[in-house]
């Protein structure tokens, strides 16, 4: 397996996977119209083409020795919240895995590869939110260090739901 940075090729594969991976997560939570609405904008070959192209999101692809795409993860410069509270943070976005992929480590491979990002980039912490039902991903977040540290709610569409907000140092990371 290797990570690669994402270029204007992987823009439908992002858009498409992205999609049907976020539908998933959220579909036992929020009216289908909703996610719908959701994606038509946060996952549009538009909006991802122009990330991709612009400076504050960076997009990093996972692929197998026959180069199959199994996953990708997203950092991004965004506005850090209150209660990570700490200088030079940047958000882990999304990561996504396969789901024949799973339990295969691509989801630590890459997780591994946006913090050595992360801190080439002289990142403090590294911080993500996750919807409060999920508790899988919350496990795992936690067993790769992060913790909770608040709460907000997040808009989808009309709705909003509660995500939980975690964060990890990445200063004694080798």
């Amino acid at each position: 397996m290797q990570v690669i940075k994402a270029n204007s090729t992987h823009v439908n594969y992002i858009s498409d996977f992205g999609s049907k991976s976020f539908i998933h997560a959220y579909q036992s939570t929020l009216p289908l119209e909703a996610l719908k609405e959701y994606i038509n904008v946060a996952f549009s070959k538009e909006t991802i083409l122009k990330e991709i192209n612009g400076s504050s999101a960076t997009y990093y692809i996972c692929q197998d020795s026959e180069l199959n795409l199994c996953g990708y993860a997203k950092l991004n410069k965004s506005p850090t919240p209150k209660c990570v509270d700490l200088d030079n943070s940047i958000e882990l976005q999304r990561l996504y895995v396969d789901s024949d992929y799973r339990d295969k480590g691509v989801g630590k491979l890459l997780a591994k590869h946006v913090e050595s990002i992360a801190q080439d980039k002289n990142m403090n912490n590294i911080w993500l939110n996750v919807w409060e039902g999920n508790t899988v991903a919350q496990a795992i977040y936690k067993k790769w260090g992060f913790k909770v540290v608040g709460e907000e709610l997040y808009k989808v569409g009309k709705e909003q739901r509660k995500v939980l907000l975690m964060c990890k140092s990445l200063n004694n990371i080798t």
